[in-house]
């Protein structure tokens, strides 16, 4: 088990005793239950600054992909338990002090409260105000504000889409932290649609880190997605992972029922040429 685990998170920011044992802070140090809803405003300010004392022995840049890289690999219920996986965790938390663990639990918190609040690019919008991003790699993130436009030039012709194939599908090929995607999920939402069951999307980032925040962000907001590591113009892909939801709602079938029904539709209509 990996030493930064959801079951603890949760568990911890519940109030309840943790489980993880020597790696976490004394027990002063523990979070207490939050006896309000956490605006997703104050969340997202309570993660700013909780970051700014996490880990002040490392660089920003570090400690920022040490926590998404722990989150995204507790989120992957295809590798969450894997030997690889543990021991990749359990690397990064050894780099890391006892009340610092303490913090990274604190953080996955107002992220989910953040994500619960309302749809957005929480995390993309947290990098920019680190001031994380690199002018080499050009890695700027679009304001939500800016994304939720664009989203709803798309919605026009949703409804036949998802009439005729029973969910549309969205792909983003530089998709960054999924601002895009998640704006187009809330467009539908509001329009009277599921994106939990009627809409799939496919999404490539070249960054790895990039790559995670969009899979954090899809699965916390109950996306059905799949995440993929790699160079869209190469082709050339080192890492696919699927959204929690793609599992739990049965994607894998859905697809294969989807190609049958229209290789099938293919074979009437040769023989009936």
């Amino acid at each position: 088990m990996s030493q930064l685990n959801f079951d603890d998170l949760f568990s911890v920011f519940q109030g309840e005793q943790s489980t993880v044992g020597a790696v976490v802070a004394s027990e002063p140090a523990k979070m207490s239950a939050p006896k309000k809803m956490i605006t997703s405003d104050n969340a997202r300010r309570e993660f700013i600054r909780v970051f700014g004392l996490t880990a002040r022995y490392l660089r920003r840049w570090d400690v920022f992909c040490d926590f998404i890289t722990l989150v995204a690999s507790e989120l992957d219920i295809a590798t969450v338990r894997t030997a690889d996986n543990i021991e990749r965790s359990r690397k990064i938390c050894a780099r890391y002090e006892a009340a610092d663990l303490e913090n990274l639990h604190t953080l996955f918190g107002m992220l989910v409260c953040a994500l619960q609040g309302k749809y957005q690019d929480f995390l993309g919008s947290v990098f920019m105000e680190l001031d994380l991003g690199s002018d080499d790699m050009g890695q700027f993130f679009t304001p939500y504000s800016v994304q939720s436009l664009m989203a709803q030039m798309l919605i026009p012709g949703t409804a036949e889409t998802v009439s005729k194939e029973g969910w549309v599908s969205f792909s983003e090929p530089c998709c960054g932290a999924a601002g895009m995607v998640v704006a187009y999920a809330e467009c539908m939402l509001k329009a009277g649609f599921n994106p939990s069951e009627q809409m799939f999307a496919y999404c490539i980032d070249i960054d790895p880190v990039a790559a995670d925040m969009a899979f954090i962000q899809l699965s916390l907001l109950g996306i059905p997605a799949e995440v993929v590591t790699g160079n869209t113009l190469t082709m050339k892909f080192s890492r696919v992972r699927y959204t929690p939801v793609y599992y739990i709602g049965n994607w894998e079938a859905r697809f294969a029922l989807r190609d049958k029904y229209k290789a099938m539709k293919q074979v009437l209509a040769l023989l009936g040429a």
